[in-house]
């Protein structure tokens, strides 16, 4: 899909699921774990693996946050309350859980917004659909609402996935083909196994089924996410490095934490 108007999208990995995307004179902060809040609450086990890039505190450019479900590597108080100060007229979206977690740790209820499933217009033509999430399974409440989301995010034309935490069911692949192509995803590779699920850690989708899942909506760029954050749900990079390259798919591929650039080619 060639917009020779569309002006480039940055899009900065902080570590786990959080990135940093600047499109549209927006500036929007996905799922930003920027603390040690999970070891502090969970135990030295989930020491962060990664630098803290950023310092929430400073973050005075976010115009909007989205988080995807309510586990404390993606909806951290340490790292939101303070982005919140910085950034006095940011809204924060998610779904209910995580909107009521949000107002009951003393964010303001005219900042917050519950996903639905639906497109809804942010500015300048930018525009964002929640879609569901299965981590493990897609659960819907008594209001049909989805507790975990991933976030499709569309520019001048371009569409950029973050599925949040999620496994790949015939019901999201199906739903996902309705969107394609998809020129950015950003899907996690922490694959679900039996000695996770028996610490009580709920993996994802694995490399292989990220890779071909990033096949089959014609993306232009896969970065894959949460796989570097926390030892016991790694994946080692040699490793991702190596199925993508033995499996020779056509779309470009980012997994360091450089800022990067996706535009039309």
């Amino acid at each position: 899909m060639k917009d020779s108007t569309c002006s480039p999208i940055n899009i900065t990995p902080l570590g786990q699921s959080g990135f940093r995307l600047a499109l549209a004179d927006t500036v929007i902060y996905i799922d930003p774990y920027l603390s040690d809040h999970v070891e502090k609450i969970m135990g030295q086990h989930l020491h962060r693996q990664t630098a803290v890039l950023m310092d929430p505190a400073k973050l005075v450019d976010a115009n909007h946050v989205f988080i995807s479900h309510l586990h404390a590597d993606h909806c951290d108080p340490e790292t939101l309350l303070p982005l919140s100060l910085a950034s006095p007229y940011c809204r924060f979206t998610g779904p209910r859980p995580v909107i009521d977690y949000l107002l009951n740790i003393g964010l303001p209820g005219d900042r917050l917004e519950m996903t639905d499933e639906s497109w809804k217009t942010l500015n300048h033509g930018l525009m964002v659909h929640a879609l569901p999430a299965a981590h493990p399974e897609i659960i819907r409440d008594a209001d049909g609402r989805v507790d975990c989301v991933g976030y499709l995010f569309e520019c001048q034309g371009r569409r950029i996935y973050h599925s949040g935490d999620t496994s790949l069911t015939m019901e999201l692949y199906d739903l996902l083909m309705d969107y394609k192509p998809i020129h950015v995803a950003l899907l996690p590779v922490n694959e679900r196994n039996f000695f996770r699920e028996r610490l009580g850690i709920l993996g994802n989708m694995s490399i292989r089924e990220a890779f071909q899942l990033a096949e089959d909506l014609g993306v232009e760029t896969l970065v894959p996410m949460h796989w570097d954050m926390f030892l016991p749900n790694t994946a080692l990079s040699e490793e991702i490095w190596a199925i993508y390259k033995g499996a020779r798919h056509r779309y470009s591929f980012a997994l360091n934490l450089n800022p990067f650039r996706s535009q039309d080619r």
